[in-house]
């Protein structure tokens, strides 16, 4: 397995177990990109609430492509989830950044704009 992709994927399933510990039934979308679908990593249903998210773990800003925000984008318009880009920054806490906010910045996610924006997940999970 690439140095790469398992870093994405030791993220993803944190994030599954941590959401899993919060009562959620959780989804993950193994190697989502590849599905020519829009498919995000994690699909998360807790009664009324639905959410999904793309996971994200990287030491330095990113930008997030504009496909993937619009399969995102597709999910909010056609159920009732809610998306996050789900960011763990080296050495911190998860912080998910609503998608809305995401776009408005055109998918450039850095750690100045998650400290603003972000929302550490206990907070988001109380």
């Amino acid at each position: 397995m690439p140095k790469k992709y398992r870093k994405g994927y030791v993220a993803e399933l944190e994030m599954v177990h941590k959401l899993a510990e919060r009562g959620f039934m959780v989804l993950r979308s193994p190697r989502s990109g590849r599905l020519c679908l829009p498919s995000p990593d994690i699909i998360a249903a807790k009664g009324d609430k639905l959410i999904v998210i793309e996971c994200k773990s990287h030491k330095k800003a990113f930008k997030i492509p504009k496909e993937q925000l619009n399969e995102l984008v597709k999910w909010e318009q056609k159920t009732l989830a809610k998306a996050y880009i789900c960011w763990r920054m080296s050495r911190k806490d998860w912080f998910f950044i609503p998608l809305n906010t995401v776009i408005k910045n055109n998918g450039n996610v850095g750690k100045k704009f998650c400290m603003e924006h972000g929302i550490k997940f206990e907070t988001l999970f109380k």
